[in-house]
């Protein structure tokens, strides 16, 4: 098989896993992230691609530059996602022009620098753009290894870090390849290989952050366990400095992402009944996810004690944001939680939303407007019956209005 029809395969893998883990009730649990649906089954008349199961890539640099990436499972009539920009802070959309080859990933790595990977007849090369995706120019110094590993490069100003890995299969196995740093210091014209001492060999990683030019961090889970993290020196030198069992017995193994409010550090775990191998939860109980926050004030060196958070029924979402206000905001079908103290404490409002949608989880969040994905059904979503809907809230997340796209107006 060649080195391009591995990477096709891929793609499709990707995407119905994407797709899949939406389906069993699973949060892809990130600040910016891909939430999967189906399209409706109509009748007889209705082509194959409306029944196409579809998930959103959403990305904002600053508060009014963004990007809304719409994959479906079956290629495109052209072979490109459709991408859609915004200058506004998304109240108009602009179609991205369309490319002779297709983009599988795009995502914001500063203010206006977008980075995507195009596909062609070869592996996959990283395109940039400076004007937050209205031209491209191929990457120079592509450093990584693992294409399909999902990870993106985190800047603060000139300097940038690339966390490079790819998941463990069977986990912990001596034979994966270890976690890769790349380290630049002229805003990504060219990288050097970080040796980056202490990084652990783990299942799952999580983007990489940076809160200045020496303190950095990332989540990661190794066999049930969630960790932080953290370099002091910029890198060099990496250690664990949170190890997070799962904080209610009989429960699965957490999963962990990382939130910044201020100065402040918020380690995020969600904790859930359901059993994501057999799409069912625990006998005997109600599939549930319990979510919990540790604290760091001092750039996630040392962390606080897990606080306990809302209980939300498991096919919704434990995906919480941070709002312009400092607020955790967290969806639960209509329910919005909210916290205005770092998760000690929670109050919930109504979210009001068009009628006939269900909101599933948040997707992000910047100055002036917060989003979510809702589906055009009630109860739980299943596939080839609930097509999938990005919303958006300027009051923190109380009234909320559906997202439409150039060319298509009522849904994606």
């Amino acid at each position: 098989m060649s080195k391009g029809e591995r990477a096709q395969r891929a793609v499709v893998f990707m995407a119905i896993a994407a797709v899949g883990l939406i389906a069993a009730g699973i949060v892809y649990l990130r600040p910016s992230f891909n939430a999967a649906a189906a399209r409706p089954t109509h009748k007889a008349a209705a082509s194959q691609q409306a029944s196409d199961p579809v998930f959103f890539s959403v990305t904002f640099g600053d508060a009014r530059h963004g990007a809304v990436q719409v994959f479906r499972q079956s290629p495109q009539p052209n072979g490109t996602p459709p991408i859609y920009l915004t200058s506004d802070g998304g109240r108009t959309w602009k179609s991205l022009p369309q490319r002779p080859r297709p983009i599988l990933a795009i995502r914001f790595v500063d203010r206006r620098r977008m980075l995507a990977e195009e596909f062609g007849s070869r592996m996959p090369r990283l395109l940039v753009s400076d004007d937050s995706g209205r031209t491209w120019q191929p990457l120079s110094d592509d450093p990584r290894q693992f294409i399909f590993g999902g990870s993106w490069p985190v800047f603060v100003g000139s300097d940038g870090w690339w966390l490079d890995w790819q998941p463990q299969s069977p986990p912990s196995s001596q034979l994966s390849p270890p976690i890769g740093l790349w380290r630049t210091f002229d805003s990504g014209r060219t990288w050097v290989r970080t040796a980056a001492s202490g990084m652990p060999q783990v299942e799952f990683v999580d983007q990489v952050r940076f809160i200045d030019q020496r303190h950095g961090l990332f989540a990661a889970t190794d066999l049930g366990q969630a960790m932080v993290v953290a370099t002091s020196d910029g890198g060099v030198a990496w250690h664990a400095t949170a190890r997070f069992d799962t904080p209610m017995a009989g429960t699965r193994p957490p999963g962990i992402f990382l939130l910044q409010r201020g100065p402040r550090l918020l380690a995020w775990l969600a904790v859930s009944s359901w059993d994501f191998q057999s799409g069912a939860p625990t006998p005997g109980e109600s599939p549930t996810v319990s979510n919990f926050a540790s604290v760091s004030d001092d750039g996630g060196a040392t962390w606080g004690p897990l606080r306990a958070g809302p209980v939300t029924t498991a096919p919704y979402g434990a995906t919480v944001v941070v709002d312009d206000s400092g607020r955790l905001l967290l969806l639960e079908g209509h329910r919005l939680w909210i916290s205005e103290d770092d998760g000690a404490t929670w109050v919930t409002r109504v979210a009001v939303m068009p009628a006939g949608l269900v909101p599933i989880f948040m997707s992000g969040a910047v100055p002036g407007s917060v989003y979510a994905v809702a589906f055009r059904s009630a109860g739980i979503p299943r596939l080839g019956n609930t097509p999938a809907v990005l919303l958006s809230s300027s009051d923190g997340g109380i009234h909320w209005t559906e997202v439409h796209f150039p060319g298509n107006p009522s849904s994606v």
